[in-house]
């Protein structure tokens, strides 16, 4: 599960050429990234940047995909905000000691998803839950960084009607430089993704963001504007800390921080793995969901003892990476090598970063991950998807994202026991029947069966022979083709038995076409074959 240098034989001089090319090109592209979600998460600055460093290169080194980077995230930052800032004031040492045992708490969550190999879960969480809970991060982002936007002093928000109440009632006390600021650097970043798309758009908001503050700075003084400053970094070389789980400092948040490292960990590894298949399919890559699994749950907890909060693998950072021609974990570990160096080389300047144009960089943020084009589609379906979309919605709007990720799973479970209680049953008619009915035997309905028969679906197959019979009833033989029968069970042999025993009495058969023997052994097991003998069991004779 843990080996580490299976890409190794994959190295040669172009290879370590061009990861090195996408790594730098990806860890400059961090940097903004990394001191917004900071700030997002109620965390100091410098912990994104260690958030943004360890668990890239130990997630890289251990997990299946080979571009996919992981790093603080927008969705898990928003989570942790509000799920620690009931318990102390943010970027307090409180705060940060919370933050730091949640990702161990969410790392080990995560490591078990891996050891009883549920890595498969994943596969069935609704992309409809996702598209809801991305757009209710989005709609957040944006509320909850009007503050600074602003230049307002805002409290967490407990609700999305508190904040849209604080924000009207303080409309007074709007500092236009602020503003001034933040628009800038939002122009600046839709301005240069238009006309030079090649550039870091990112960074060129930041920089054209910071230059305007420092204009008006010079122009009227920084008493008058009070513009907001990121303030000074406590960078430190070795960042190491650990976990506090003892009963004078944990048990106060004790309850809240285990549901929210729970909701934590099933978002951060709802987003992995779908952020690692996506990127397989454009590189061909063969992804193994429970060693994914597995190294989000080592980044967490290897990341709970070098100041860390929780990570997971981030959407836009992967995207980037593979764009920059990422061709193996090369490139993330030297992404987060190439921030290292940066960050220790430019930290006074980082420290000097205006909070409007944090908040406009992260508005950015927020705005890209509302997809209306994903969300009218899903409004304009007249099907269980909308449904879903917007209860799961308004969920993690009005109560919380960890309320959306529960109810988002629980949904996602419903609906694929839904699809899957109901197996497809076709009757057949003329030559398509005929090819499949015994030799000798001239009347036959011919059934085609398909899915899984077990005891959550076989409610079906009862319902559509009770309509059959009552119709046709039971004088004929019944020819049931399974060759795409998945699995059966106990229940579903019982109704096949009952079946046949009551076509008998009424003078007729019941044969079972399979075609192959991959249900032979749960089918010889039963009692099903003395029933109607191994003669009506038919396969292939070529």
């Amino acid at each position: 599960m843990f080996n580490c240098t299976a890409w190794f034989g994959l190295l040669n001089r172009a290879v370590i050429k061009n990861d090195l090319i996408a790594g730098i090109i990806a860890g400059v592209l961090i940097l903004p990234q990394a001191v917004a979600l900071a700030t997002l998460a109620g965390m100091p600055p410098e912990y994104g940047l260690y958030t943004s460093i360890f668990p890239v290169i130990i997630a890289s080194l251990f997990g299946s995909s080979w571009q996919a980077l992981s790093g603080p995230n927008t969705a898990l930052a928003i989570m942790i905000a509000t799920a620690l800032a009931p318990y102390a004031s943010l970027s307090t040492p409180d705060y940060i000691m919370y933050a730091i045992t949640l990702s161990c708490i969410v790392g080990v969550i995560q490591l078990l998803f891996a050891v009883f190999k549920l890595g498969a879960v994943f596969n069935y969480f609704s992309e409809t839950v996702l598209i809801a809970l991305i757009t209710a991060v989005g709609i957040t982002i944006i509320l909850r960084q009007s503050g600074d936007f602003m230049g307002i002093i805002m409290n967490v928000p407990e609700d999305i009607d508190y904040t849209l109440y604080r924000l009207f009632f303080s409309a007074h006390l709007i500092n236009g430089y602020a503003v001034t600021v933040g628009v800038t650097t939002i122009l600046a970043s839709v301005l240069s993704r238009r006309y030079r798309p090649t550039w870091p758009h990112h960074i060129v908001a930041i920089l054209v963001g910071t230059l305007m503050a420092e204009t008006l700075d010079l122009l009227f003084g920084s008493a008058t504007t009070a513009i907001d400053r990121l303030g000074h970094l406590s960078l430190s070389v070795a960042p190491f800390s650990h976990p506090d789980f003892s009963p004078g400092n944990f048990a106060e948040a004790a309850e809240g921080l285990m549901s929210a490292g729970f909701s934590i960990a099933l978002m951060g590894l709802i987003q992995s793995t779908i952020i690692a298949r996506g990127l397989a399919t454009k590189t061909g890559q063969l992804i193994d969901n429970n060693k994914e699994v597995a190294s989000q749950g080592l980044s967490n907890i290897a990341g709970s003892f070098l100041s860390c909060f929780p990570a997971c693998g981030s959407f836009n950072r992967s995207a980037a990476n593979l764009e920059a021609g990422a061709l193996t974990p090369l490139a993330g570990i030297v992404s987060a090598l190439a921030l290292a160096l940066l960050v220790f080389g430019a930290s006074p300047l980082i420290a000097r970063l205006p909070m409007p144009v944090m908040a406009g960089v992260l508005f950015i943020v927020a705005v890209n991950l509302i997809k209306l084009k994903d969300i009218k589609r899903l409004l304009a379906i007249r099907s269980e998807a909308r449904i879903i979309f917007v209860v799961t919605l308004i969920t993690a709007l009005y109560g919380n994202l960890a309320d959306g990720v529960f109810l988002g799973v629980f949904l996602s479970i419903v609906a694929y026991l839904r699809s899957v209680s109901v197996p497809e049953i076709e009757l057949l008619f003329g030559l398509k029947a005929k090819q499949y009915r015994p030799a000798g035997v001239e009347r036959a309905t011919v059934l085609k069966v398909s899915g899984s028969l077990f005891f959550g679906s076989v409610n079906g197959l009862e319902k559509f022979l009770v309509d059959l019979n009552t119709r046709g009833g039971r004088q004929g033989s019944l020819v049931m083709i399974c060759e795409q029968i998945q699995n059966m069970d106990e229940s579903a042999l019982e109704v096949l038995i009952h079946e046949a025993l009551k076509r008998r009495e009424a003078g007729g058969d019941l044969f079972l076409w399979l075609g192959n023997h991959k249900l032979d052994t749960v089918i010889r097991g039963s009692r099903l074959p003395e029933v109607i003998g191994d003669d009506h069991l038919l396969y292939h004779t070529g």
